[in-house]
């Protein structure tokens, strides 16, 4: 008893300084270097340079507990995130989180951020870059269903990566597409935004349609001319029970994409038109393989689905933090 606590009074007196990155300082990163370091996660995945276990995944109710671990040669990180749907009846934010970096080397803690912030920013930039590898410079029309954090994330990079004319925004509080309107005009004004009356409307005028909802069941119902040769991007679904686009579309689309084959498991609007033989597992490809390729996709239907993974925060965390060393972002503590 005597050695164990000599050994963490030894301990004690160790300064050990962390640097503290809030959602301000993450978000005065330029979104070129978090869509760069979600790119690097893609190439890590093709070199299979990182060691990613699979997340810990706790369900209580409607709410979900996400314990996400991964390793780099450099770094490694781990994310803790709670998804509670509910509470943004109440006026908080349905995602919270902690983000912890660490030195892959001597495993001392880094650096700890706000993992809501992280989530954000880099399943936005998930977003934007299937934006920019699935479609042409040319399209004009864009959809965004849901109006929360992830869907302005959202449609900041799709607006990063594409000069959109007009932007269709549909949620089921007219107060949250309102809020989100107004915060994207300060941001983006030489486009037309639209208040969607309901999710069908927004389809059918948009050219890419991104969902970044919760929904437990599809979020509108669509003929084959309705989705012909658009592209779709679904990014809230993240549980069997959860899907956000009918199964009609994964049935025509040319391409199916999913950034991690995990989400063949683990959302409905993959998980669900697997079971009901709609489409077969190996029609479903890596979104990773498509920076290997300089594919031009005209006049497809393509599904990408996004579940996210680890690695997209180790390599976003990871930017970050560099960036912020360097640059004199954020506050240092000591423990």
């Amino acid at each position: 008893m005597s050695l164990w606590y000599g050994d963490i009074k030894n301990l004690s007196n160790e300064k050990v300084a962390m640097l503290f990155l809030n959602k301000y300082a993450i978000g005065k990163i330029d979104q070129g270097v978090i869509q760069t370091a979600v790119e690097k996660a893609y190439q890590l995945v093709l070199s299979q340079l990182y060691n990613m276990p699979d997340r810990m995944h706790v369900e209580d109710r409607e709410n979900t507990l996400l314990l996400m671990p991964c390793f780099s040669e450099k770094f490694f990180a781990t994310k803790l995130v709670s998804v509670f749907p509910e509470a943004r009846q109440h006026g908080q934010p349905a995602v919270n989180g902690v983000m912890v970096l660490s030195d892959n080397t001597s495993g001392q803690p880094l650096a700890i951020m706000d993992g809501a912030a992280i989530t954000a920013q880099r399943t936005g930039a998930v977003g934007g870059l299937g934006v920019k590898l699935l479609t042409t410079e040319s399209i004009q029309t864009a959809g965004i269903l849901g109006a929360g954090v992830q869907g302005l994330s959202q449609a900041r990079y799709l607006l990063y990566n594409r000069e959109i004319k007009t932007l269709y925004i549909y949620d089921l509080s007219n107060d949250a597409v309102a809020g989100m309107i107004n915060t994207l005009k300060q941001e983006f004004s030489d486009l037309e935004y639209v208040a969607a009356k309901t999710p069908k409307q927004l389809v059918v005028n948009s050219k890419v349609i991104i969902a970044a909802t919760t929904s437990k069941s599809p979020l509108f119902e669509a003929t084959p001319d309705d989705i012909l040769g658009k592209i779709f991007i679904s990014i809230g679904s993240f549980r069997p029970d959860m899907q956000e686009f009918p199964s009609i579309i994964i049935e025509r689309a040319d391409n199916v994409f999913v950034d991690t084959l995990f989400a063949t498991k683990e959302s409905g609007d993959i998980a669900t038109p697997l079971k009901d033989h709609v489409i077969e597992k190996d029609s479903i490809k890596e979104f990773a393989g498509l920076l290997e390729k300089n594919e031009i996709f005209e006049n497809k239907t393509i599904l990408f689905k996004s579940v996210g993974m680890a690695l997209f925060d180790l390599t976003t965390a990871s930017a970050i933090y560099q960036l912020a060393i360097k640059n004199n972002i954020g506050q240092n503590l000591e423990f």
